[in-house]
């Protein structure tokens, strides 16, 4: 992990499961990216972890973006995204979604199916329209198998289909996510001038060639290069695309989890607060084995079963990779699973089992003296004793403590007792402001933090607020403000 990561989880000790992101890492692999392939243009594969202050940083230093619905457009578009800088990258969309997104502007799609075409020649006119071919290289890391892409032969077919309609055609391709193989790409810039030339015979001009990610991490052990990977597409074409990824974000995430419980049956068997329902799905089939860290020395160790926290029998993350942990471990050390930044927090599920999504927070990449962006959380906490509501002290004392160790300045607070119950606390923040507003009679509070820039959580503020209420029910809402 960074040592900003290090430094905001010895300071701040959020609650875990958490998920924290150093955006300064995250700058670094955009810079190594356009480095490796300076000549191809670069779309952020929004799915591999769609955090706004992601998107935010990448706009600012000029990525476009790869999008794969409307709801990923909107989050592009709302943070000041042009249009013209989205690829519609998914080939299963619906019609109303494709004449959505053309509405707003998005001239860029890709596609692999008769129907799509058809559709986008209706809906999409003038638009560029990749044609995604299965390429023939070697398994990678998480496999897609063979829902996407066409044959080369129906690839060229489709392609001269969409020069009919008016469309302007491209290819595309990918290699597959965590691609450990650089031949891979080879393979894929190969069919790719195959059927630039096949078309270029048909009189047929291909915009461009889209070569996908799929680039490789490194987490337990060293991956090939990003200019391994690259080499064999240079050249290829005049425009070229590259959709990283896991290559811009997964090393730039460490995820905090804390030991639940430990079974000693025929295997020791570790359960984990986290597990493939709130943040490990790529665990599945064990395709990915993350790096663990632990609270406790390393030494001396044994063979372990890891396994999630939920009643469900697939929630095991490691079965038949062999993990080795301390045999000093017990409930409540924590452990750190390092380069777990991409396809984690995007992939959480919403309660299942009532677990909340993994909470994200973020170090680096402050915002710049001036900037105009912040973050607003608004929330109801329920299930609080009436004495604690009506204790002015100890609201003015949790509500500063709360918000002091989710990193913000507190300059001043004030409260004001009401008769015959209830309290408000207001906190004057150097980031902005903070209040909480109690009803005793309901057990209910409605807590609202605004934070301005990047250092201060108003995320992790309401948390730990509500942990010294003693809440047992939160409903939360984090509004984005401004802009960097």
């Amino acid at each position: 992990m960074s040592e900003a990561i290090r430094e905001f989880l010895d300071r701040a000790s959020p609650p875990t499961p958490c998920l924290v992101m150093d955006l300064d890492t995250v700058r670094a692999n955009y810079l190594a990216m356009r480095g490796a392939l300076p000549e191809a243009s670069v779309l952020y594969a929004v799915k591999a972890n769609p955090a706004l202050e992601i998107v935010r940083l990448l706009a600012g230093l000029g990525s476009g973006f790869d999008v794969a619905s409307p709801g990923e457009i909107d989050l592009c578009l709302a943070e000041g995204v042009e249009a013209v800088r989205l690829s519609y990258g998914n080939t299963i969309k619906k019609a109303a979604d494709i004449a959505y997104a053309y509405r707003l502007g998005v001239r860029r799609f890709s596609f692999d199916s008769a129907d799509d075409l058809e559709n986008l020649g209706r809906l999409a006119p003038g638009s560029v329209v990749a044609c995604r071919f299965l390429v023939d290289a070697p398994a990678s890391g998480t496999p897609f198998g063979a829902k996407f892409g066409c044959a080369t032969a129906e690839a060229i077919a489709l392609l001269s289909r969409a020069s009919s309609l008016g469309l302007r055609p491209a290819v595309c391709f990918h290699v597959g996510s965590q691609q450990r193989d650089p031949s891979a790409w080879l393979s894929g810039a190969r069919q790719a001038v195959e059927i630039v030339k096949a078309l270029a015979d048909k009189g047929i001009d291909v915009e461009s060639i889209n070569i996908g990610g799929g680039f490789p991490v490194g987490y337990v052990t060293a991956a090939p290069s990003l200019e391994e990977c690259v080499a064999a597409v240079r050249g290829v074409h005049p425009r070229l695309f590259v959709e990283p990824g896991r290559a811009l974000v997964a090393t730039a995430g460490t995820i905090r989890a804390e030991v639940v419980s430990i079974a000693q049956r025929a295997d020791r068997w570790v359960y984990l607060d986290i597990g493939r329902y709130n943040g490990l799905a790529e665990t599945e089939n064990e395709y990915i084995a993350y790096r663990l860290t632990c609270s406790r020395p390393s030494t001396p160790d044994g063979p372990v079963i890891i396994a999630g926290p939920t009643c469900d029998g697939d929630d095991v993350l490691y079965q038949r990779t062999p993990y080795r942990l301390p045999l000093a471990l017990r409930a409540g050390d924590r452990v750190d699973i390092q380069h777990a930044g991409a396809y984690t927090a995007s992939y959480s599920s919403v309660s299942f089992n009532g677990i909340a999504p993994l909470a994200t927070y973020f170090v680096g990449g402050s915002a710049e003296v001036g900037s105009f962006a912040g973050r607003h959380v608004l929330a109801e906490l329920h299930g609080v004793e009436a004495a604690v509501l009506d204790d002015d002290g100890f609201l003015r004392e949790a509500l500063e403590r709360s918000l002091k160790q989710a990193g913000a300045t507190v300059c001043d607070v004030v409260s004001k007792s009401f008769d015959p119950q209830g309290v408000t606390v207001l906190a004057l923040l150097a980031e902005s402001h903070a209040s909480v507003h109690t009803y005793p009679e309901r057990g209910s509070v409605f807590v609202d933090v605004f934070t301005c820039g990047q250092r201060a959580d108003p995320v992790q503020a309401v948390r730990l607020l509500g942990e010294a209420l003693g809440a047992t029910v939160s409903r939360v809402q984090t509004v984005h403000r401004g802009q960097s």
